[in-house]
């Protein structure tokens, strides 16, 4: 048990080290949905979190074209699920109206990173949804 704590405590330092002093560039994003509240609190117990959110924002997700239909075998995403509670989802019409926005958020959406990296198709389109592993993220 002291091992495991231990490496946890030494993980935990290591990521408030590599993130200390680091400026978010996503930060009007990441407080537009979880709140100002959130990202302080992440700024003093959770550091490593939010610099994956902040580059989750720029790098982790994008949209891209699947022509050669590698990931036709994928059930499509009908809708696109919302954080949100206003709605539950959005049409893959107006996802991709405001992927295409100068504001687009990828937060706005019920997508996140993984271990391992995601990939999801948009029904009625040759589109896919593509979100990066974690440590792909971070070693932006």
């Amino acid at each position: 048990m002291k091992g495991k704590s231990l490496m946890v405590m030494t993980f935990l330092a290591v990521m408030s080290f590599v993130t200390w002093g680091q400026e978010l560039v996503n930060e009007a994003k990441i407080v537009e949905i979880y709140g100002q509240e959130w990202v302080d609190s992440r700024k003093v117990v959770q550091p490593g979190m939010l610099v994956l959110v902040d580059k989750y924002v720029s790098h982790g997700f994008s949209v891209m074209d699947d022509l050669e239909g590698k990931f036709s075998m994928l059930e499509p995403l009908e809708m696109i699920p919302l954080r949100t509670e206003q709605m539950e989802s959005i049409s893959i019409e107006q996802f991709l109206l405001e992927y295409n926005s100068a504001d687009f958020n990828p937060l706005r959406y019920l997508f996140f990173p993984k271990v391992v990296g995601q990939v999801f198709r948009l029904s009625g389109t040759n589109k896919l949804i593509s979100i990066l592993s974690q440590d792909s993220i971070l070693s932006k």
